[in-house]
């Protein structure tokens, strides 16, 4: 929790999102700006990536040692938000499949 209210503290300054205030707003930024933070703040890298159907990049960010993470969006048009944040990442070990399973 405290990781989540610091990160949308650190962030605040950088957002600039047109949502009345009345409105849950999201924490959004520049990505190389949020990526930049995660990095300084939390010592997150991002260790997986993909690209959704509306052309999109979601991706995952985490400590080396898989204390803190972060989920990321980016939209097609520019800005990044938070969408999780966590804490005690665990990679899950993969499995075999196929015959040699």
């Amino acid at each position: 929790m405290w990781k989540k209210l610091s990160l949308m503290a650190v962030m605040a300054g950088a957002v600039a999102v047109g949502i009345p205030e009345t409105q849950a707003s999201p924490v959004c930024g520049d990505r190389s700006k949020v990526i930049d933070s995660l990095s300084a703040k939390y010592s997150e890298e991002p260790v997986a990536v993909g690209v959704t159907s509306n052309g999109g990049v979601i991706e995952v960010l985490k400590a080396p040692d898989g204390q803190t993470w972060t989920i990321l969006f980016t939209y097609p048009s520019g800005p990044s938000c938070l969408v999780a944040s966590g804490e005690a990442w665990q990679d899950l070990e993969a499995k075999i499949k196929g015959p040699a399973a």
